[in-house]
């Protein structure tokens, strides 16, 4: 299983992080042998973050520019906020500047003035999603046409044209029933097929392994293999070199802190997150990759460019030198 990095692109105030920690980390953590850099998405700062994030897709170009061979990937973009073309423009652009693969993690989005402001009802961003999903597939294959609820094209071309285009992901979760069952929706199950792959979000391993155990049922009854789909997880993690699980949580409380905010606490970062002593999250990591996970990605919560440094530190020791 590969090891992702998502590159700290936090922005709001005192969060902001300086464009040089940015570029330096992009190349780092290329060089040390993460498999990818990924960015995250808002356009307006949520009330479960402290923090908004820099344009996912100009971030990408960015890293792009000082580490040519490195794969990108959004976890997730919002795909009901922006016009499909134009996601599909940029995406064809860094693919054909990069040297390593472009992934498009695809979500819904749930941050209301988002949509406020972006002048998207709220009600379509699934549908929304969905429909981008089949445009995007169908403009990466070259000349193409498309009669839908929100996109109307007849013998469209968007260049480059590529021999190996942007990937997708479709991002989604399950959610509890008034019977208390677990399911996913199905229009979140047919995103996944179509995208060919799975971005799963900060969750318990069994939850996770719940979740893919409805997706590959799924995926059995439309005929697909779901060993054939991408897997990759996005994590947040926050390293403390002890063995100590109580000095550990004490380090991280603070950190997942001031990065976390609203309802998501440190007890929320403890059942979702990589929190507690190196071993604990190696062992939470072999359980993802014992579920065939392809990749998860390590999102940093910290901001300073001192605390950044560290942490690179510690993870490239902690798992890519282990």
């Amino acid at each position: 299983m590969h090891l992702g990095s998502m590159l700290p692109t936090h922005c709001t105030g005192e969060y902001r992080v300086p464009a040089e920690t940015i570029r330096w980390w992009a190349r780092e953590a290329t060089d040390a042998g993460f498999h990818g850099l990924w960015v995250l998405d808002h356009v307006v700062k949520p009330d479960t973050y402290h923090t908004s994030l820099l344009d996912p897709l100009i971030a990408l170009s960015h890293a792009a520019a000082v580490a040519p061979s490195a794969n990108l990937g959004t976890s997730i973009l919002i795909a009901p906020l922006r016009h499909t073309a134009n996601i599909a423009s940029q995406a064809l652009s860094i693919q054909h500047l990069t040297e390593g693969q472009v992934t498009l993690g695809l979500g819904a989005g749930y941050v209301p003035k988002e949509f406020e402001v972006t002048g998207v009802p709220r009600t379509e961003r699934g549908p929304r999603v969905s429909e981008a999903v089949s445009v995007l597939n169908r403009l990466f294959e070259g000349e193409a046409s498309f009669s839908g609820r929100f996109h109307e094209f007849e013998n469209v071309r968007i260049d480059p044209v590529l021999d190996t285009p942007p990937k997708l992901l479709a991002g989604g979760s399950s959610i509890v029933d008034e019977d208390g069952n677990r399911r996913i929706p199905r229009p979140i199950l047919d995103r996944i097929l179509d995208c060919g792959g799975w971005l799963a979000r900060p969750t318990q391993p069994e939850k996770l392994e719940a979740e893919w155990e409805i997706i590959s049922e799924y995926a059995r009854e439309q005929g697909v293999d779901p060993d054939s789909l991408r897997r990759v997880m996005l994590q947040y993690i926050h390293v403390v070199d002890t063995d100590d699980r109580e000095e550990a949580h004490r380090e991280q409380k603070p950190a997942f802190e001031d990065y976390l905010a609203g309802d998501r606490d440190f007890d929320y970062a403890k059942r979702y997150c990589l929190t507690g002593t190196p071993a604990d999250i190696h062992a939470d990591l072999d359980a993802v990759e014992a579920m065939g996970f392809d990749e998860v990605i390590l999102g940093q919560v910290v901001h300073t460019p001192a605390d950044l440094e560290q942490q690179f530190d510690l993870l490239v020791e902690t798992f890519l030198d282990a």
